[in-house]
């Protein structure tokens, strides 16, 4: 059996039944009471602490050294938890734990509320009825206000060790919201100079519109302006505090965004199970999506500790029904995940936005074709561009594509690798990389051509060739082997490598380790 949309509907409606609740992390703001899943090799959190979720037909069983997910109790496909991350180990130079700055959200988002309170939330008068933003500093499992230099040495931490591509910034309501999101912007401008990371805040509409060219200039790339809700009537009930900004001027702000930031950088959470009325919610929608606002629609998680903790899940059949149409609005207006940098949409692991949107064809340009290897460009991957085009290449070849790793393909050797990079028409097409494996013994590895890219000139081949070149250059390098899977031998072989021993089983796939003598002359 395969996943339908209707299944993923009905999971991140309903929940599943899981193996390690110690894994969940509960209350606070953003994707709480919720496990972090790849599914089909596509992020998505589930909930996991709810009722609904501990009496659902979905289950997660183990199944060799991964997941299997079951609906009531027959196999539907091959999942992964995501890892806990190496970098919640660490602690900042003045002892707090990373984990209590930021988190992981999804695969590769680094999320942080810095500020964990808000002035609505100590009144039941004001506060959204959903949110849960105290619990999680109540538990002790965060800290009050986040500093620029804490975010700054986290965000080095969680790409150096766990690979992250962007972070987002929210906070709670400042008694002031500006002030909120000038603070945001200091923090952004610090994890931008520090680590290179696409970063996207999260506010209320701004008072001082000269504040969001000011909020680029230090460094935000994307950011979002939350309306929750566009039926008036539900905003009165559910967001009584944020109901006193009327939806004119969430308007307003999303086209004040837009002219800074540009179309598919700014976006709106919308929650459905709310009560809301479909139709006001998709003129919203639809007005958000002309304006070049990504409207980000998710089901309603009843948070434990939020006034709405025995809120019934939302009704999958109209939950698939909107995302669909939504999805289409996205497409006419050629908004896409793919096209923000940072944030939640990007990240996408809490909306199901990501099955039904689909880029216009003719916004994606076809790969201009390769007959000659001058037309190649090979060189170590430097700047963060690259890096982020790296990983996502990998990505796409070794996750989604083969599934040989059923959550992402980094590992400790990517610390020191050498990444290269092989471009067409200033378009990544292919990727390797080099590490040291002990002593003057080095690896290749992880060698990956996208498939538009897989006929006329062998840009693999030119890629290991040039590997080659970077180790003969390489005074400490002695040796240089490889660990190739099967199919590929023949490949190598044929570019002058060496079998080494017999074939082997790695990640439940056949290889055979090989090596190239570093005296040869080049073929």
């Amino acid at each position: 059996m395969t996943m339908t949309l209707a299944d993923y509907v009905a999971l991140q409606s309903y929940g599943a039944r899981i193996l390690d609740h110690e894994t969940v992390r509960r209350g606070g703001a953003g994707p709480a009471d919720a496990g972090s899943y790849v599914i089909d090799g596509h992020p998505v959190m589930i909930p996991a602490l709810s009722p609904s979720a501990r009496s659902s037909d979905y289950a997660f069983v183990q199944d060799g050294d991964r997941l299997r997910l079951e609906r009531d109790g027959r196999p539907l496909c091959q999942a992964a938890a995501v890892p806990r991350p190496r970098f919640y180990d660490g602690r900042t130079a003045d002892g707090v734990p990373y984990d209590k700055i930021a988190r992981l959200h999804g695969l590769d988002c680094l999320a942080s509320t810095v500020i964990q309170e808000c002035v609505r939330f100590s009144s039941r008068r004001t506060r959204c009825r959903f949110c849960a933003i105290g619990a999680s500093l109540a538990q002790g499992s965060t800290i009050r206000t986040k500093t620029p230099e804490q975010l700054a040495e986290v965000a080095m931490a969680a790409r150096a060790l766990d690979g992250v591509r962007h972070v987002t910034l929210t906070a709670g309501t400042t008694a002031c919201p500006d002030d909120g999101a000038r603070y945001l912007g200091r923090c952004a401008k610090a994890i931008a100079e520090a680590a290179g990371l696409p970063v996207e805040i999260q506010f209320e509409p701004l008072r001082d519109q000269s504040l969001y060219a000011r909020l680029r200039d230090m460094g935000v790339t994307d950011v979002g302006i939350h309306v929750e809700s566009f039926d008036p009537a539900v905003r009165r009930r559910m967001t009584p505090g944020k109901a006193e900004v009327d939806l004119e001027t969430y308007f307003e702000a999303f086209a004040a965004a837009v002219a800074v930031f540009g179309r598919n950088k700014v976006s709106t959470y919308v929650i459905l199970g709310l009560g809301e009325d479909s139709q006001a919610t998709l003129d919203g929608c639809r007005r958000a999506a002309a304006l070049g606002v990504y409207p980000v629609v998710v089901p309603l998680r009843p948070l434990l500790d939020s006034c709405l903790a025995e809120a019934k899940p939302v009704d999958p059949d109209y939950l698939g029904g909107m995302y669909r149409a939504v999805g289409k609005m996205l497409t006419d207006q050629g908004l896409s995940a793919e096209r923000s940098s940072a944030g939640c949409v990007r990240c996408r692991a809490c909306s199901l936005l990501q099955f039904t949107e689909t880029a216009p064809a003719a916004a994606i340009p076809a790969p201009p074709a390769v007959a000659d290897a001058d037309a190649v460009s090979l060189r170590v991957a430097e700047t963060p561009e690259d890096i982020e085009e790296y990983w996502r290449l990998r990505h796409e070849v070794f996750v989604s594509e083969q599934g040989i790793f059923p959550v992402t393909d980094r590992d400790a050797h990517d610390d020191l690798a050498i990444p290269l990079i092989a471009e067409v028409a200033g378009r990544l097409a292919g990727v390797v990389r080099c590490y040291r494996h002990r002593g003057g013994t080095w690896y290749g590895g992880r060698l990956a051509v996208r498939p538009e890219y897989r006929t006329g000139v062998n840009i693999g081949a030119l890629l290991v060739r040039r590997a080659v070149e970077l180790m003969r250059g390489r005074p400490d390098v002695k040796r240089f082997l490889a660990t190739v899977q099967f199919q590929n031998v023949r490949f190598f072989q044929r570019l002058g490598w060496l079998r080494l021993g017999k074939p082997f089983l790695l990640q439940g796939r056949k290889h055979q380790l090989m090596e190239k003598k570093l005296h040869e002359e080049a073929l």
